[in-house]
């Protein structure tokens, strides 16, 4: 009860008494409607729901979180891109979260398999498996040429990697389609020109995020977008970012140019922008270790700090002194005529001394001379544990197990395979997708088109018709198997999984190693034919025949 209330109940416990029953309505009615507990004198100890939206709870006292837009908390882009890059190249840790994906995703390339639909184009099957053989060589001989490299410095595998990796780093990249019929020792013309994510910038004195002059597209970072935020256009610098003409602070009007990403007459894309998309409305990608950075520069500088102290402890040097020997060397701070000292001021500069560690070093001072050595304790038992640490922390945040990250698998043979297949199936197959998706296929299709216009192979409307275009445009591809850690135990896994019909002899061919199983089949009976002609034994293996050295039946010559 307040003052007003002992007042009233002093006069008339009556109205004291309805006026306590009223307060406690008016205390549960305020409870009901915000699902909140409240005190005694009305007091509000909670909002309800859950606890992370709520702002009187101490743990959340001070968090002031906004509602914004992909492209506005995408803000400062070209920073996250600078301390990406300078991160990769100069923190191992930071090199290992780019590089191993890379590796195990792309790996050698991604190869074609084309599959022509053959009853939407008029073949048959036969001839339809025989046209996607001599596609697949062909695309293959096309890919391991510099060919697809406008600059000719990567074969089309290699461009591969440097997609993803631009991907990783900066969030983006944009492949330009050229026609590059002016370079000598071409086979193909088609190539593409691979632009940084730091080239693509929205035009001089334009708004981040309003309407271009003269088309009413929006304009965001350098990606011009239709009404249903799908990108039409990007808008590219003349010169290179890094120039003095082109800096981020001598930007002038015309310095960029616009460029479509499809052509109007043939369909094909002239731009390709490829990049991870997590929130809709989002015009460009994000740096992968944009998460991580301030935590692996924090780690990167532990680390070196740590290494500088075990090497000062490893310097072991000998002091002693000895009567009459020479003193310790002065320090300079510059000569009588003030040579060494800052400019305008009489203050001296810091002192410079020619005394330095070095591993063995003796030194001789004389007895009035005193010396104190620092030992720093090194090296420290807690930093690995650490370390360890702050390493499940980032591949937490990159999706790459530690183990992977690292290329440390010590703990068992269960922990170490479950690290391996959890890595790919939660971050290698999907990736591999994406790749072929924004990446593979369109460079595919944009080659096979070539190949159709020059008259190098037949293809029945597929210049005119989309529909046939796309059906004999049909691809798909592998990448290497996945690293097998006990070749014998799985391979006997595999046997069960295939005499089940849990999986098929194309799947497990292509997880393997991403071989083609028809194509192996193809081959083993030559080479089958081939060591029965040559009169060798066939090796005893399951399902392989017997060894005719071991007194077996060849079942190629029994045939």
């Amino acid at each position: 009860m307040n003052l007003v209330d002992r007042v009233v109940a002093a006069v008339s416990p009556e109205r004291g008494a309805r006026r306590m029953v009223m307060r406690a309505a008016l205390s549960a009615g305020t409870m009901m409607a915000s699902g909140s507990p409240v005190a005694p004198g009305g007091k509000v100890t909670g909002q309800g729901g859950y606890y992370g939206g709520q702002t009187n709870r101490r743990q959340t006292q001070g968090w002031r979180a906004r509602l914004r837009t992909p492209n506005q908390d995408a803000a400062k882009r070209d920073d996250l891109i600078a301390r990406s890059r300078e991160s990769a190249m100069n923190m191992p840790l930071a090199t290992a979260a780019i590089e191993r994906p890379i590796d195990f995703t792309v790996g050698s390339g991604l190869m074609a398999i084309p599959e022509i639909v053959a009853s939407e184009v008029g073949l048959n099957d036969e001839a339809a498996a025989a046209l996607n053989r001599q596609l697949a060589k062909d695309y293959d001989d096309y890919m391991s040429s510099t060919d697809p490299d406008a600059e000719r410095g990567a074969t089309g595998y290699g461009l591969q990697e440097i997609v993803m990796r631009g991907v990783l780093e900066s969030g983006d990249i944009a492949a330009f389609r050229c026609w590059a019929d002016d370079q000598a020792g071409r086979n193909h013309f088609t190539a593409w020109k691979l632009v940084e994510a730091d080239w693509i910038v929205s035009p001089h004195g334009h708004i981040e995020g309003t309407a271009l002059n003269g088309t009413g597209n929006i304009v965001s970072d350098g990606v011009e977008v239709d009404g249903y935020n799908a990108p039409i256009a990007v808008h590219v610098l003349r010169k290179a970012p890094d120039g003095a003409s082109a800096g981020r602070f001598n930007r002038r009007s015309g310095d960029t140019v616009r460029v479509p990403l499809w052509g109007e007459r043939s369909g094909l894309p002239t731009v390709v922008l490829v990049k991870s998309k997590r929130r809709p409305g989002q015009t460009r990608g994000i740096p992968v270790l944009a998460p991580v950075i301030e935590i692996l520069r924090q780690v990167s500088d532990l680390t070196e700090a740590e290494l500088f102290a075990a090497v000062m402890t490893a310097m072991l040097a000998i002091v002693y002194k000895s009567p009459g020997a020479s003193s310790m060397p002065e320090v300079d701070y510059g000569d009588e005529e003030g040579n060494g000292r800052l400019d305008g001021l009489d203050m001296p500069r810091k002192p410079q001394s020619n005394i330095r560690m070095e591993a063995g070093q003796v030194l001789e001072i004389d007895t009035d001379s005193e010396v104190d050595v620092k030992s720093p304790g090194r090296p420290n038992p807690a930093f690995d544990p650490f370390f360890l640490g702050m390493v499940r922390q980032l591949s937490a945040a990159t999706k790459v197990p530690y183990e992977i990250l690292l290329l440390h698998f010590t703990a068992s043979y269960s922990a170490s395979r479950g690290a391996l297949e959890t890595f790919y199936v939660s971050y290698v197959f999907p990736k591999r997708e994406w790749l072929a998706s924004l990446w593979c296929n369109i460079n595919y299709q944009v080659w096979l088109y070539e190949q159709v216009a020059r008259g190098v192979y037949r293809m029945p409307g597929f210049l005119t018709n989309p529909k046939r275009r796309a059906a004999w445009s049909r691809v798909r591809h592998r990448g290497d198997g996945k690293i097998s850690l006990n070749p014998a135990q799985e391979a006997k896994a595999l046997e069960v999984y295939e005499a089940h019909g849990w999986s098929t002899g194309a799947q497990i061919t292509a997880g393997l190693n991403g071989g083609d199983y028809d194509s192996n089949i193809t081959t083993r009976i030559a080479e089958h034919k081939r060591f029965v002609d040559g009169g060798l034994p066939i090796p005893n293996a399951k399902g392989g025949g017997s060894d005719t050295g071991a007194g077996g039946v060849d079942p190629g010559r029994e045939g």
